[in-house]
């Protein structure tokens, strides 16, 4: 997995094998997990006054 640039200046990712596609989910489902995890719980679930 690398970071290349193309004749224009922009930067996109490149995959060279399956072990990098799978390193990249594993790293997408643990931001979702984390993110998930951060949130503050809705005001439905918060006790009456």
């Amino acid at each position: 997995m690398r970071i290349v640039e193309d004749e224009d200046g922009e930067r996109f990712l490149e995959l060279e094998n399956d072990e990098d596609i799978d390193k990249l989910f594993d790293e997408v489902i643990k931001k979702v997990k984390e993110k998930a995890n951060a949130r503050k719980p809705s005001y439905e679930t918060q006790p009456p006054k």
